[in-house]
């Protein structure tokens, strides 16, 4: 009985192995490895987005927190692709600079309570534009268009900057409260932070569908160009999800008291892009399929 009993466990081990890596959740589809980190010169970096133009990084640096009030401390920093620190302050005066877009050689920064255009070519700023009623303008995502979408993490609303104007887009999210924002054609992938889903919203009939959810403080969100996405929360998990809403977790710093804010990720590189927050730094892992 015993020598059946071991043979009948030999013919179901594939078996088990294949529930574990498919049905029950097992091995993710991908894996991040560390390439590099930056310098810890950075001051509360929320966001990093790098221009493939220019090949450079851009990060904005909240640097002293004061949600309640403009400092004009926060600032832009500028990085090589392999993480040298090469201009700190880029552009200074800003106040808790967060959420980056890139279209037509023009940075789109949200600013607590307007977007800042900056020029990628000179760095000078172009124009603020001031969002009504606007408490904690979060993250920025840019259409095809360059229609730019604004969250606001405290007054569950979304702008849209259109033709030089800025207006509210979506008055209220109904108790949820937007954070990351991820243009993806003719859809906008909203996180709320509060509730820990992300959902698609129809940009032509505003209209929200159910996507993926479990995902606490949810923060960025960034495309691989596949189709699938990554999706990061503030304490510290970067989450990778396919079109259908399925989830794996990716990466876990929090019990290093590393966060993980607004992430992007470069294609051409294969590089995910995540800033550290009260760590000071911009690590990027490599992506392996």
């Amino acid at each position: 009985m015993r020598i059946f009993i071991q043979y009948l466990l030999l013919l179901c081990l594939p078996f088990l192995a294949s529930c574990r890596s498919g049905l029950f959740g097992g091995g993710t589809p991908v894996k991040l490895t560390e390439a590099w980190a930056s310098d810890n010169t950075l001051r509360t970096p929320e966001s990093a987005l790098y221009d493939p133009e220019r090949n450079v990084i851009y990060v904005s640096n909240i640097n002293q927190r004061t949600e309640d009030r403009k400092d004009g401390d926060g600032f832009i920093s500028v990085l090589s692709p392999n993480g040298k620190v090469e201009q700190l302050f880029w552009v200074a005066g800003l106040n808790n600079p967060k959420g980056l877009a890139l279209y037509n050689n023009v940075l789109y920064v949200a600013d607590i309570d307007e977007v800042v255009a900056i020029s990628t070519q000179s760095g000078a700023v172009l124009e603020r534009f001031k969002a009504d009623k606007a408490k904690n303008l979060n993250d920025v995502a840019v259409d095809g268009e360059g229609n730019v979408y604004i969250s606001d993490s405290n007054e569950g609303r979304i702008y849209l900057l259109r033709n030089g104007r800025i207006s509210t887009w979506i008055k209220n999210t109904k108790n949820e409260l937007p954070n990351g924002l991820f243009y993806d054609q003719n859809r906008l992938l909203v996180a709320f932070k509060n509730s820990g889903h992300v959902r698609l919203l129809d940009t032509n009939r505003k209209r929200f569908t159910n996507w993926t959810e479990g995902i606490d403080s949810a923060d960025g969100i960034a495309g691989d160009g596949t189709g699938n996405f990554f999706i990061s929360n503030w304490n510290g998990e970067v989450y990778y999800v396919n079109q259908r809403g399925k989830k794996w977790l990716l990466l876990d710093t929090k019990s290093k008291g590393v966060k993980a804010a607004d992430i992007s990720y470069a294609q051409q590189q294969q590089l995910l892009l995540v800033p550290t927050f009260s760590d000071n730094r911009v690590v990027a892992y490599k992506v392996k399929y």
